[in-house]
């Protein structure tokens, strides 16, 4: 992913040779900027004027304008590629979770909200079997994940809490300001994992301690048999990681796909 630090600092320091624009991955603009310098430079040598300077002014305003940028705007802009959003997506869709309208044939969840209400009341311990027993009834809402990943990042949990957060952005969570911000995952954002985290989109990778959870995202089904996966799904929740319940949730996706 690229971040509006790095891009506004080069912008500020090499944005007369276009280096911030290939940083952000638009190409024909760092060559504009490439280009323009060298020739701006010709003509200044020439007029004895100090015509480049309009580049730099240029870049300078470049990377005011990039440094001020806020995380959200940054991210819709520049690293949709690496978040799996569409770019046509609305620009308010950024500012919260997306909602889901229920229908007439969809199954009552009342564990949501009592375990919100267990969370505004911090007994987290609570909170956290309601949501359990949310996810039971639908797995694939990504606000509960998220709220599972804040019960169990204030209980100092991160292999879970990631696990979570991760199936939260995979089931269509995209407030990643939030993520960024957010109290409850300030233990989350301690850990040397979250870098890595946020770099892969907000989704488990190879390199990071605890991978294993997100085993629907290492090993497609294509490549490996429905027995395989419900093996490794009975693995870990043999092994404490998965509940009961993350483990009947993930089996049926598998079942269902």
């Amino acid at each position: 992913m690229k971040n509006k630090t790095t891009a506004g600092i080069f912008a500020l320091l090499f944005g007369h040779l276009g280096i911030h624009r290939f940083y952000l991955g638009e190409r024909k603009l760092g060559k504009f900027y490439l280009l323009g310098t060298f020739f701006l430079f010709f003509l200044s040598v020439k007029m004895n004027a100090p015509i480049v300077l309009a580049m730099l002014i240029l870049s300078f305003i470049d990377g005011v304008l990039l440094l001020s940028m806020g995380r959200e705007e940054f991210n819709e802009k520049y690293n949709q590629r690496y978040l799996n959003r569409p770019a046509h997506q609305p620009e308010n869709a950024a500012r919260q979770p997306a909602k889901r309208q229920a229908t007439a044939t969809e199954t009552p969840n009342p564990y949501k909200a009592t375990g919100l209400q267990k969370f505004k009341d911090f007994d987290y311990e609570e909170a956290l079997e309601d949501f359990k027993k949310s996810l039971a009834i639908k797995f694939d809402d990504p606000a509960v994940h998220f709220n599972v990943a804040c019960c169990y990042s204030l209980n100092e949990r991160p292999d879970p809490a990631f696990f979570h957060l991760s199936k939260a952005v995979h089931f269509g969570f995209i407030d990643f300001d939030k993520i960024e911000k957010h109290e409850a995952l300030a233990y989350l954002r301690t850990q040397p994992a979250f870098r890595d985290f946020v770099k892969n989109g907000y989704q488990f990778n190879a390199a990071q301690p605890e991978p294993q959870p997100d085993l629907l995202a290492q090993k497609p089904i294509d490549q490996a048999s429905l027995l395989d996966q419900i093996k490794r799904l009975s693995e870990l929740r043999e092994q404490g990681i998965l509940t009961e319940e993350e483990y009947n949730g993930m089996k049926e996706e598998v079942l269902r796909r």
